[in-house]
């Protein structure tokens, strides 16, 4: 049997998150090491200790003799203080638990769950090891430009009850990234991509635990790609991946960001769990549909359809029509662009 991976999740030590506070607060200018030291009862090596701690996080801190501590710019990448603030600022209804780096961000969260965390709460990482997709397929995940995360949730409820909250999901995330992107239109296809300018920049896999009684454990894991340069990404996706550093042509906050698409999870969660309304789900969705009216091809189970697609049902399940104008529901499967046999 192979052992549990261990990590240790990074944690915002309150002396840290005041320093850099006070620093933020200061605009700019200079705030003396006796003036730290005097507010946090320490001595003012212990304060350079700190200041050395953050730099060595990203954090930009001028050191001047005489005058003190200045902070000039702040890292864009994940780190738990600024996660904590983005949080604060939001009044986010998770814990979030930021790990520099993870096999999974599912795993870790399913782990989180046997020990007894309550949900809900968000597992973020900078890296992943062994990240990966729908069907195991490894999901690209070295870069920490990007967002890596998964939000834990404990329904204990019929199954059928969230069985619409990866499309859900979908929507909520979807809206919330085009506030930050007013200028490109974001689409989603079907069932769990989110697409702009055509090609892919982020996807959601949705895991869970069910028994006779219902719905034990859901896990939502979601891959976006922020501020990383298609470029750089393997050679096999260069191709068909994007990012939202691309899409907008200049990066994105991404602490913020990831606070802001917890949030959305949160609240796709919620509207899944309260929404009697067979029908506004596919409203939802029509405007975000990346396949509407394009011919498509899907293979589930042995079975391929081609056709044109037609949106989705009150169900969730993706309308594709073919040559002799028949509609037909998938429920499940891959769904790739392709060209109508005539």
């Amino acid at each position: 049997m192979r052992d549990t991976p261990t990590y240790r999740a990074q944690g915002a030590p309150k002396d840290r998150c005041y320093l850099l506070q006070r620093l933020q607060e200061s605009a700019g200018s200079f705030v003396s090491g006796t003036e730290l030291s005097e507010s946090l009862k320490i001595s003012r090596t212990a304060v350079w200790f700190k200041i050395q701690a953050l730099k060595e996080a990203g954090f930009e801190i001028d050191a001047m003799p005489q005058r003190g501590y200045k902070i000039d710019s702040l890292p864009n990448v994940l780190h738990a203080i600024l996660l904590g603030e983005a949080a604060k600022a939001r009044d986010l209804q998770a814990e979030l638990l930021y790990y520099p780096v993870l096999d999974s961000t599912n795993n870790e969260a399913e782990r989180q769950l046997a020990k007894g965390r309550p949900a809900p709460f968000a597992i973020l990482s900078g890296q992943q090891t062994a990240g990966r997709g729908r069907r195991q397929r490894k999901w690209h995940s070295e870069s920490k430009d990007n967002l890596y995360l998964t939000v834990a949730f404990d329904p204990q409820m019929p199954a059928n009850q969230l069985q619409h909250f990866t499309l859900w999901s979908g929507i909520y995330l979807c809206r919330a990234l085009q506030k930050s992107l007013p200028e490109t239109d974001l689409q989603i296809k079907w069932p769990n991509d989110l697409y702009g300018h055509g090609r892919k920049f982020a996807g959601m896999l949705t895991e869970a635990r069910i028994d006779a009684e219902g719905l034990n454990t859901l896990l939502f894991g979601f891959g976006l790609n922020v501020n990383s340069d298609p470029k750089d990404y393997p050679e096999e996706i260069r191709e068909i991946a994007t990012s939202l550093l691309a899409c907008k042509g200049s990066s994105l906050p991404l602490n913020e960001l990831a606070v802001v698409c917890v949030e959305a999870i949160l609240q796709a969660y919620e509207t899944c769990i309260q929404n009697t309304d067979a029908t506004a789900l596919r409203k939802a969705w029509e405007p975000l549909d990346c396949l509407a009216g394009k011919p498509v091809r899907t293979e589930s189970h042995g079975s391929v359809i081609e056709g044109t697609a037609r949106g989705i049902d009150d169900s969730g399940a993706l309308r594709i029509e073919d040559a002799a104008g028949k509609i037909h529901l998938v429920h499940a499967g891959d769904v790739t662009l392709a060209r109508i046999r005539v």
